[in-house]
């Protein structure tokens, strides 16, 4: 395991490459620059399953099998004034200038791979890559489990079912007491998202903090039970998230038409935390309760709790 098993560190669950540091990147960097050992585990960075046409119809077969369910959409508007955000999360789906198939193509395992591991050293943090399969290669029978972007973020497919308890057996030996959790709020309703939220829940941590994954629109149940808390960020600490942000270079081009707009859409969601908080820059994420205030690590001599959220009273507790 890494330094971060050491009492005091943070592991931090990231559903594929590109989610931590997109999604809390900034803090981050707050945490290495205060000499606190972090981890970033990836869960669904492994290689596709050979056999499948790029159709997702088995080698032989007359043809797809029957209708498919491809209406299911995120929903609900961003909260965080991102709007390059919700457009890119949209350009997966069919139907565009690109073939049906096509945005299969934005998962290539060996280079997300590489990007994960240059971003993070970038960043000075350490990585564990438990090489399941993403989503969109995932197969069965010769024919992939779903058939359309929409659809990962649909009904789970059967074959799918197993996976929240295997994937919180492997994250089991990457979270030891000491170390606190950082598991993604599942936004935007993404298969491999909510398999992971799951399979932290089930870690049985009661002060995991929940960070909010972008670039998917965030509602209210996604953090029902939950209170908002923030980190501030420094210019110096933007600059370093965002540097790291750019090496996901395939993911900046595909989702965002390169690095200038996702830098944006970055910046964008920083200062509408900020401007929540009553700071100039900020990264909010989301606690049970009795854990508010305890996650953003150490605050510069002097600076003030920021206020909460009025925007998002939290709901009773119970499970999202």
């Amino acid at each position: 395991m890494s330094a971060a098993a050491g009492a005091g560190g943070h592991v931090v669950i990231s559903p594929h490459p590109d989610d931590a540091v997109w999604s809390l990147g900034g803090r981050l960097v707050r945490w290495v620059a205060h000499g606190v050992p972090v981890t970033v585990v990836t869960v669904f960075d492994g290689g596709a399953v050979p056999g499948v046409r790029s159709d997702g119809v088995p080698p032989g077969a007359a043809g797809s099998g029957g209708p498919r369910a491809d209406d299911a959409r995120a929903d609900g508007p961003t909260t965080d004034g991102a709007r390059h955000a919700r457009e890119a999360v949209d350009a997966r789906a069919p139907g565009r200038a690109h073939d049906r198939d096509g945005w299969r193509s934005i998962a290539q395992p060996d280079l997300r791979r590489r990007e994960d591991r240059a971003a993070l050293t970038l960043l000075g943090a350490a990585h564990v890559s438990l090489g399941f399969t993403d989503a969109a290669l995932r197969a069965s029978g010769g024919r992939y489990r779903y058939s359309s972007a929409p659809r990962v973020r649909g009904p789970r497919h059967a074959d799918d079912a197993p996976l929240a308890v295997e994937l919180s057996a492997a994250l089991h030996s990457c979270c030891p007491p000491g170390v606190r959790v950082h598991g993604p709020l599942a936004a935007g309703r993404h298969v491999d998202h909510v398999l992971v939220r799951e399979a932290v829940e089930r870690l049985g941590r009661p002060d995991t903090a929940w960070y909010e994954d972008f670039p998917y629109p965030l509602r209210h149940r996604d953090h029902a039970g939950m209170a908002a808390d923030y980190t501030p960020l420094t210019p110096m600490e933007i600059d370093a998230w965002l540097a790291g942000a750019a090496v996901y270079a395939s993911q900046a081009q595909a989702l965002f038409d390169g690095t200038d707009r996702l830098r944006e859409a970055l910046l964008a969601r920083v200062r509408a935390h900020g401007a929540a908080a009553q700071l100039p820059g900020a990264e909010r994420f989301w606690l049970r309760s009795a854990h508010v205030a305890t996650d953003a690590g150490p605050r510069p001599p002097g600076e003030p709790l920021p206020p909460p959220d009025d925007r998002n009273t939290p709901a009773p507790l119970g499970r999202p």
